[in-house]
């Protein structure tokens, strides 16, 4: 009844830790406090970087990240022993700290 797919195709998506497998993917929309447009060109960039590198120091696997000028979109790739509010209140707070010293 149903065609039976490669091993390797099924857990090209997944992920394994010693007792579970999973694929969590969390899809987050920051929008700003106040309704401007910050995120103009030289800054919109500024922003990508702080992020990623966040991403990269933490250990967070940011599968897309897209800021058009008033909110950001990110889909992050995590693990079930780390909560997604985590995960929000870290990439909240860093970039708004290293923004403002831009």
């Amino acid at each position: 009844m149903f065609k039976e797919q490669p091993s390797d195709a099924k857990s090209a998506h997944l992920q394994r830790n010693t007792h579970h497998v999973y694929r969590l993917m969390y899809h987050f929309v920051w929008i700003l406090q106040y309704p401007n447009k910050v995120f103009v060109e030289p800054y919109r960039e500024a922003m990508k970087a702080i992020i990623h590198k966040i991403g990269y120091d933490y250990d967070f696997d940011i599968q897309e990240l897209e800021n058009p000028e008033d909110h950001i979109h990110m889909i992050i790739k995590g693990e079930p022993k780390t909560a997604p509010s985590h995960v929000m209140r870290v990439i909240k707070s860093i970039p708004t700290r290293e923004f403002f010293k831009l």
